[in-house]
């Protein structure tokens, strides 16, 4: 699955470094993986970074800024704590936020309970008596997993939130610590770009489970864009063969995050909606999986529950020509194919 959440009870450093490992982030006392995004009604692909600090050194514009805010600030090292002063400092964060986030420091690291299963460390910066800068950060056995950055938006001229990234870091480096996760960078969508300053981070590759220089991406490889440029190259010699088919986007392919356990939700982003169905109940789509490279045509079914979910308002605001706002779970696959030849073929071997 593209989109998963677990619920463990209780996480150990090892298991913790190994979710880390394959993608995955804390999300309150979940822990859960997804590499497709949908903000407003355009779709991105989530690319999961990290930061290997076997040979880093922090690089001369960074060492400054550590340098002018170490000696400025009263600043320290510590277990996570939620308390009124650092929920204050959330509250006047919160206010100057460019989106939505959870109303309290308490709900959005441990779901508003009072227990914690993840072994997270904080650091505080003070200038005076005024807490300016927090950040919350989980510790695995040889991984740290960056989860909240903090700052107070009226000294913007330090660098507060980049700041605090690199005083984990530095922690990191002091505790003998290789891995550093800061979660996602998102192509196309600079909101998160910020990541990359730290370094010469790593992306982990959705088709080989490896962990490989960011540079070394193509924008072609990005796994939207190449879904999308398959679907459509696919798209054309299917019309070429006489089957019709629309290209549909799909906003609610992280059903998986939301929905029941065991419900097999489609969470393929995009897919051709294929016009050859022969009974009314099936709906036939074809995704291209990016892991594995293959075309497959998947017969899928609708699923009832989407008003708990996704409410009729949602749904109204996608262009019917151009979105699926249907949730639909997958019954069976049908056909793989390498190539699009291959999958025309038997397209019409069976459809034609």
């Amino acid at each position: 699955m593209f989109a998963a959440k677990h619920y463990p009870e209780q996480i150990t450093g090892a298991e913790l470094d190994l979710y880390l490992s394959k993608g995955w982030y804390r999300m309150g006392q979940t822990i859960f993986t997804t590499h497709f995004l949908c903000f407003g009604h355009s779709f991105y692909s989530a690319i999961w970074i990290r930061l290997d600090l076997e040979e880093y050194a922090f690089r001369k514009s960074l060492r400054k800024l550590l340098k002018k805010n170490d000696q400025q600030l009263d600043i320290s090292f510590g277990p996570a704590r939620i308390d009124p002063q650092r929920e204050e400092l959330y509250a006047i964060y919160r206010e100057d936020f460019p989106g939505v986030i959870a109303p309290s420091i308490l709900d959005s690291l441990q779901d508003g309970e009072h227990f914690n299963i993840y072994n997270t460390l904080e650091f505080t910066a003070h200038l005076g008596d005024e807490l300016i800068a927090l950040s919350y950060f989980d510790i695995g056995e040889d991984s740290v997993s960056s989860i909240l950055g903090i700052y107070h938006p009226g000294y913007k001229d330090r660098s507060l939130g980049f700041y605090t990234m690199l005083k984990e870091i530095e922690y990191c480096i002091d505790h003998g610590i290789r891995y550093y996760y800061p979660g996602y960078i998102v192509p196309g969508y600079n909101r998160f770009d910020y990541k990359k300053r730290i370094g010469q981070v790593d992306y982990y590759r959705l088709d080989t489970g490896d962990w490989e220089p960011l540079d070394q991406l193509a924008e072609e490889d990005i796994p939207i864009a190449l879904i999308q440029t398959k679907l459509k190259d696919l798209q054309l010699q299917m019309a070429q063969a006489g089957l019709e088919s629309s290209l549909k986007f799909y906003p609610i392919f992280e059903a998986n995050l939301f929905g029941y356990w065991g419900i097999p939700y489609l969470d393929y982003p995009l897919f051709l909606l294929c016009d050859f169905q022969q009974n009314t109940s099936e709906i036939p789509v074809i995704i291209f999986d990016p892991r594995t490279k293959l075309y497959q045509l998947m017969k899928c079914k609708d699923i009832e529950e989407f008003q708990f979910y996704f409410n009729e308002h949602f749904k109204s605001t996608f262009d019917s020509d151009l979105y699926f706002t249907r949730l639909i779970g997958v019954e069976q696959i049908l056909i793989s194919a390498p190539t699009e030849k291959e999958m025309v073929d038997t397209l019409q071997y069976a459809f034609g």
